[in-house]
């Protein structure tokens, strides 16, 4: 089994195909993934269109017979408005976690909204993906900063650190309630986070959908070559996902 832990459903993607995800789901069947965390794109990107995107990704999963596992957003910046979004998503439309993008969405983790979002995430038992390895806002580190904060909550490193910030990323999972998505960092980085850090909290992703292009080949060709035991690239690719999931 083969899931993704890190899409979107791009704007890109939305202006093309409105609500039908056919297309979006023929690019996972051509490399055997079966299923897909799906985050939105819009509502990170324009805080007013936050809720409609939550809606839109809710309403595509639902047309995918469980395939594609939604993800909502929020914004630290709309105040409560944003924490009740957070609790709208997960109990209202049975969305399975949140995504956080500080860099993105400009905001420090330090924002006390943000405590206020990761708390309630740890209280209705949903993880919490932070885009990680960007300066000054999103930083690995600094997640895990929130994660001994809030020991309750398990929060994922969307990223790993990218490219330059994957040893703080291993440092940050030091941390029991901080996983990592293998979704940026160069192979040597991934052999290594799959070397030293926890194997059972480590999982896959392409972040794909942001636009058209293919970066599913590229994701799935460096953890296939990576040297890693074949037994830990089972869980990475796959199981580990269900357990994020509680499933």
């Amino acid at each position: 089994m083969i899931i993704d832990c890190h899409t979107h459903w791009g704007m890109c993607w939305a202006d093309r195909d409105g609500d039908d995800p056919s297309r979006w789901l023929a690019a996972l069947d051509a490399y055997g993934i079966d299923r897909a965390f799906l985050m939105g794109h819009a509502g990170m990107v324009h805080q007013d269109r936050s809720k409609a995107d939550n809606d839109t990704v809710a309403r595509i999963a639902a047309k995918t017979g469980g395939r594609l596992i939604p993800i909502a957003s929020a914004w630290p910046q709309m105040g409560r408005a944003g924490v009740d979004e957070v609790r709208r998503c997960v109990e209202h439309l049975g969305m399975k976690g949140l995504k956080l993008h500080p860099w993105l969405q400009g905001f420090s983790t330090a924002d006390p909204v943000l405590g206020d979002m990761c708390g309630l995430a740890g209280e209705l038992n949903v993880p919490v993906f932070f885009h990680d390895g960007t300066p000054c806002y999103s930083l690995s580190e600094q997640i895990a900063g929130l994660a001994r904060r809030f020991p309750s909550t398990t929060f994922v490193l969307g990223h790993a650190g990218l490219l330059w910030n994957w040893r703080s990323a291993l440092e940050a999972c030091r941390q029991p309630n901080v996983w990592i998505c293998l979704c940026g960092p160069h192979r040597r980085a991934m052999e290594t986070l799959c070397d030293r850090a926890d194997p059972d909290r480590i999982v896959w992703g392409t972040d794909y959908g942001f636009g058209f292009a293919d970066s599913i080949r590229y994701r799935l060709g460096l953890i296939r070559s990576a040297r890693i035991a074949e037994a830990v690239r089972e869980k990475v690719l796959g199981v580990n996902a269900l357990r994020l999931l509680r499933q």
